[in-house]
C-alpha cells in the first residue's frame, strides 16, 4: 500500500545538501533578483512539543539567525489549534499533524505544505493501565478514552477502534490536550489515552503500557506524520523567508543523522530531559532529507505532486467515513496544496 511504502523509507544519509546558517543558496539569491528583500516585522512560528528538527532549530536559534526578522514562537497542543490560528492570520509557519493538515486543506484554510518534519512511529501510542484486563482493542468497549480531537492520535485512535471491530459509540472518547491527559490519567479519570512524547513516557511511568503504537497502524496502511505548513499570504509575500526556514529544517535533519548526540542534547534542553531520554524519543520518529522529500514517494518535485497526495486522500476518505469531514475534497485541492519549491530552492537544485 502507499502508506507502507512511504513509512518504509529509512534514515539514509542526506546527499548533496550543503547549508550554512543564515546564508542564501545561489537559487534563492537569484530569486531575490538583486532587489532589496521585503521583510515582515516578525515571523510567527507555531510549534508543538515533539522531539524533531524544529525543536533543534528552536534551541540552537537558527531561525533567529537566518530569517532576517524577529521570531515569535507560539506553542500549540494540536494541529487543530494551529489551523484556527492560521485561518485568523496570526501564525505564519507551523507544525500540524497529517490528519489536521488534511482537515485544513479540505476546509479551505489558506495553507500550503512546505515540509515533512517527521514520519511518526513509536512516538505516539495508545496507553492502557498496566494492571487492567485489556489485552486487545476489543476490550476497550465501555471504557473512557482520551485523545486531542483532530490530532494524529485522534485519527489513529479511530483507526485502531475500527481495526479492532469497536464502534466509537461503544466507548467514551474525551477531547484532551496532552497535559490534560496526563493529569486525568493520574486522577484515574480515563482508562486509556492515545498521545505522543513526552506525555507518552510520563503515562507509561505512571503505571501504563502500550496497547498499540502508531508504527503498527502505519504498517497496517494508516501512516501519520508531522507536516510543515505556511500561511499562503505570508509565503507569497516572503518566499525567501520560507525557503530559509526550510533550509534550517534540512540542516536539523542533517544534524540528527550526523550528530544525534548534539541534536538530542538540544531537544533535552528544550524539554528539560536527560539527553539519553531525548535521544530515545527522537529515535521513535523517521526524519527525511530534503532530497528524499523531493522524490515521488513524498512531496515530489515542483509541479509533480508525489505520493503524499495519496496519503492525504486516504486520510480524508477515512475522516469522511467517520463523519469528521462532510465530503471528500477533489484530488486537485490536495495537489495544489503541496509546494516543494522551497525545498528545491533550499537544496540548491
Amino acid at each position: 500500500m502507499v502508506h507502507r511504502t512511504l513509512y518504509g523509507f529509512g534514515r539514509r544519509p542526506a546527499a548533496g545538501i550543503l547549508l550554512a546558517a543564515g546564508l542564501l543558496t545561489a537559487p534563492m539569491q537569484a530569486a531575490a533578483g538583486g532587489r532589496a528583500e521585503s521583510r515582515p516585522p516578525e515571523v510567527v512560528i507555531g510549534y508543538q512539543a515533539i522531539p524533531n528538527g524544529e525543536i533543534v532549530a528552536k534551541e540552537l536559534g537558527w531561525h533567529e539567525q537566518s530569517l532576517g526578522a524577529r521570531v515569535r514562537w507560539v506553542q500549540f497542543n494540536s494541529g487543530s489549534e494551529l489551523n484556527v490560528a492560521i485561518a485568523a492570520g496570526s501564525v505564519d509557519l507551523g507544525l500540524g499533524g497529517s490528519s489536521t493538515t488534511v482537515t485544513a486543506i479540505a476546509q479551505g484554510v489558506p495553507v500550503e505544505v512546505i515540509w515533512i518534519y517527521d514520519i511518526i512511529g513509536e512516538n505516539e501510542a495508545l496507553v492502557v493501565r498496566e494492571d487492567a484486563p485489556i489485552g486487545r482493542v476489543a476490550d476497550l468497549v465501555g471504557k473512557t478514552l482520551a485523545a486531542p480531537f483532530g490530532a494524529t492520535t485522534h485519527y489513529h485512535l479511530l483507526v485502531a477502534l475500527r481495526l479492532g471491530g469497536v464502534d466509537p459509540d461503544q466507548v467514551r472518547i474525551l477531547d484532551m490536550a496532552p497535559s490534560e491527559m496526563r493529569a486525568a490519567w493520574q486522577r484515574g479519570d480515563i482508562d486509556a489515552g492515545f498521545v505522543w512524547e513526552p506525555t507518552l513516557s510520563a503515562m507509561l511511568e505512571l503505571g501504563g503500557r502500550v496497547l498499540v503504537s502508531s508504527r503498527e497502524l502505519a504498517e497496517a496502511g494508516f501512516l501519520t506524520g508531522d507536516i510543515g505548513v505556511a500561511r499562503k499570504g505570508f509565503a507569497s509575500r516572503y518566499p525567501q523567508i520560507v525557503a530559509r526556514y526550510v533550509a534550517n529544517q534540512m540542516r536539523a535533519v542533517r544534524l540528527i543523522r550526523d550528530d544525534p548526540v548534539q541534536a538530542a542534547e538540544a531537544i533535552g534542553r528544550q524539554f528539560d530531559l536527560p539527553a539519553e531520554e531525548a535521544r530515545r524519543q527522537m529515535e521513535t520518529l523517521v526524519f527525511l532529507s530534503g532530497e528524499e522529500q523531493l522524490s515521488p514517494e513524498y512531496l515530489g518535485p515542483p509541479g509533480a505532486p508525489g505520493k503524499l497526495v495519496e496519503v492525504f486522500l486516504e486520510t480524508a476518505q477515512f475522516l469522511v467515513d467517520q463523519g469528521t469531514l462532510g465530503a471528500l475534497p477533489p484530488r486537485g485541492r490536495f495537489e495544489a496544496a503541496l509546494n516543494s519549491r522551497y525545498i528545491q530552492e533550499a537544496a540548491g537544485r
